[in-house]
């Protein structure tokens, strides 16, 4: 019983075409069309292969320094946010406590 479930959902999957094939009295060959695609298939080719190859070439070098200037100084940018209240004198606490 379940051999036959298989052959015919395997039948149907072989049945099903997403993509109908066109007939062939639409299809026009022609030495052009075959250039173009020959040309197409090779510059496909040797760019993949190219982009292999640099892929493969490439490799990262690290390098650690010891810095031995000590008079300079590392600059150091801090955004600071402190929640308190205002006290301005132009402010009112009703607009610190809608913010």
């Amino acid at each position: 019983m379940r051999r036959l479930n298989r052959k015919k959902t395997l039948n149907l999957m072989k049945e099903l075409d997403a993509f109908p094939k066109v007939p062939e009295s639409y299809v026009e060959t022609s030495v052009s069309g075959g250039t173009v695609s020959l040309i197409a298939f090779t510059t496909i080719a040797f760019l993949t292969v190219m982009e292999f190859t640099v892929y493969r070439d490439t490799w990262m070098k690290y390098e650690y320094e010891v810095d031995k200037d000590f008079t300079s100084k590392l600059r150091i940018n801090i955004d600071i946010t402190v929640a308190m209240r205002c006290q301005c004198k132009y402010c009112s606490s009703e607009s610190f406590e809608t913010l």
